[in-house]
């Protein structure tokens, strides 16, 4: 599962009347990128390579969607078990709700073409002693346009 670009994402944000507190917390193996979907569609990156372990405290809104993918290989991670997650409302306590950030469900043949991705580079790939049609598969690498909002971590 990969984003899609943002051009043709019809999910957006709303309006910005309800607000809510959270605080993503990576439980993936890999670094993450945390991604608001505007009121356009498009996205805006607000913290990137979210490492392992590691939470990110973040004001937003009911209506605002949030999407999160893996840092290296843009491969959807699941954000509370969903591809889009919107947030609660809040509360009136004074602890922010608990996000979780996790890798989704893949088959193995997904697992290996994401490793081998990130071992070869694109144009080597065809190189490889492998069926043509996982080179195929291997060449699909995906450009999505997003715009860095708030933070980098490296």
């Amino acid at each position: 599962m990969t984003p899609p670009t943002s051009s043709n994402n019809k999910i957006k944000s709303v309006h910005h009347d309800l607000p809510a507190y959270i605080s993503f917390y990576n439980r993936a193996n890999f670094p993450v990128d945390i991604v608001w979907i505007d009121y356009r569609g498009d996205y805006a990156r607000y913290w990137q390579r979210l490492q392992p372990g590691e939470y990110h405290n973040l004001d937003t809104y009911v209506t605002h969607p949030w999407i999160a993918w893996n840092s290296d290989t843009l491969e959807n991670a699941r954000i509370n078990n969903s591809k889009v997650f919107y947030p609660e409302p809040y509360n009136g306590g004074n602890q922010r709700t608990i996000v979780y950030i996790d890798r989704p469900m893949q088959s193995l043949l997904d697992i290996c073409l994401q490793t081998v991705r990130l071992l070869v580079d694109t144009d080597k790939i065809e190189e490889l002693e492998i069926p043509l049609y996982l080179i195929e598969r291997l060449k699909k690498r995906r450009n999505v346009i997003v715009k860095d909002v708030l933070r980098r971590r490296r």
